[in-house]
């Protein structure tokens, strides 16, 4: 049987997935995917068939097409300036040795940029006025599910709280508390999950999928708990706030 890496849209059409970096007429495919690319940076597709580029010695990733030559250069500007900004951080120091860069959305006067650290799962935000700050846990989760095809692991710990996460919702959907996913739905991101686990026992590169799944999914909190079509949270502490 042969193995696709793509994601099934009608299989898990519930989980809301952005189309993070479509494909244009101007990015090779298949054996050709390499063709044209500037040096160190390499082209990789998304499980949902979106493209993107990561040029694994600045640890440096980008939904921006790099073959054009205007594009790469605005991308390097941005990225040195920013380089440079963070260096005078006084909390510079203290960054994560694994931080990957993301730049995107650039323009001659300005991009947008992001930091990662796998390692610590944990996204970091700079500017001038409030330099470095930490972002939100969504936001990790959500850079996991854009760009999971560059990397041979997931990162530490994602696939143990994605399994915890996701055991401890089917249990507790039956006793009234409310997810942004039904029943089913967890129903068929675990057949998902326990299909990709068979393919990887069989020597198979599911990280790429496996990542997006978890990314997508991930942070699994309840919303609510109900009771006979009643908010239980605000029964037990509404008049308490």
């Amino acid at each position: 049987m042969s193995f696709s890496s793509r994601i099934n849209r009608d299989f898990l059409d519930f989980i809301e997935t952005a189309q993070y970096n479509p494909p244009s007429a101007s990015y090779p495919t298949g054996s050709g995917s390499q063709a044209g690319l500037p040096h160190s940076w390499r082209q990789y597709q998304h499980p949902i068939g979106d493209v993107y580029f990561h040029n694994h010695s600045l640890r440096l990733t980008t939904g921006d097409n790099v073959r054009n030559s205007n594009t790469l250069q605005y991308i390097m500007d941005a990225y040195e300036d920013h380089s440079q900004s963070i260096a005078g951080d006084p909390n510079y120091q203290r960054l994560p040795s694994d931080i990957e860069t993301v730049v995107s959305d650039v323009t001659p006067r300005e991009a947008v940029i992001r930091m990662y650290s796998r390692r610590a799962g944990t996204v970091f935000h700079y500017s001038e006025e409030q330099g470095l700050r930490f972002g939100m846990t969504e936001e990790f989760w959500s850079h996991i599910a854009e760009f999971p095809s560059h990397h041979r692991d997931l990162p530490p710990t994602a696939e143990s709280q994605f399994v915890q996460s996701i055991t401890a919702a089917k249990s507790a959907i039956s006793e009234g508390t409310l997810f942004c996913f039904t029943e089913q739905q967890i129903d068929k991101i675990i057949a998902r999950y326990q299909e990709l686990i068979g393919f990887r026992e069989q020597g198979r590169n599911v990280i790429p999928s496996l990542s997006w799944l978890i990314g997508a999914v991930m942070p699994l909190e309840p919303l609510r708990r109900e009771v006979g079509g009643h908010n239980l949270d605000h029964i037990l502490y509404g008049t308490h706030r």
